[in-house]
């Protein structure tokens, strides 16, 4: 792991250990629970929490299997740096794919079973959560944002995204 190299992550102090992981597990379930019971009355929060229920996890999954600690500024932008740095680890490519065949089968195909697979639904994540948090102009006018894509959003990427990272946790 390139741990402080282009400034991606810095190794978690052992200090600060406990209360890292805690805050980070406690934070992607109260995203997840927050996302799932109110994708019907505000589809625009529940999007943004479901990214973050996932933003955490990832956080939660890099401390306690890397030590490795993501700061300011470009937080997720380093996160999903870092999860790709990881992932090169043949050990935990093979976890992962074994992962996704078992937890998704229906919404990947052997193809797409590649090292990338993880780290990708993370930035579609971030797109969705980022394209529903700040207006703009054309994603407003030609995709308003419903329950329907709310409930599809966290059934087909935040769910199967959690269930990868949880199993990755073991």
């Amino acid at each position: 792991m390139r741990k402080n190299d282009q400034n991606i992550g810095e190794v978690l102090p052992a200090t600060e250990q406990k209360n890292y992981i805690q805050f980070h597990e406690q934070a992607y379930e109260e995203d997840l629970k927050h996302a799932e019971h109110n994708s019907l009355k505000f589809p625009r929060w529940s999007i943004i929490s479901g990214y973050y229920a996932m933003h955490d996890i990832t956080k939660l999954f890099l401390a306690k299997k890397f030590n490795i600690k993501i700061v300011s500024p470009d937080i997720h932008a380093k996160t999903i740096l870092a999860v790709e740095e990881v992932i090169t680890n043949l050990e935990l490519k093979t976890t992962l794919i074994g992962l996704l065949q078992e937890a998704k089968a229906t919404y990947y195909n052997i193809e797409r079973l590649k090292e990338k697979s993880l780290p990708l639904l993370l930035k579609k994540g971030k797109q969705e959560r980022g394209k529903a948090q700040y207006y703009t102009q054309d994603y407003h006018d030609k995709n308003d944002i419903n329950a329907q894509k709310a409930v599809y959003f966290i059934e087909e990427i935040v769910k199967p995204y959690i269930t990868l990272i949880r199993g990755l946790l073991k």
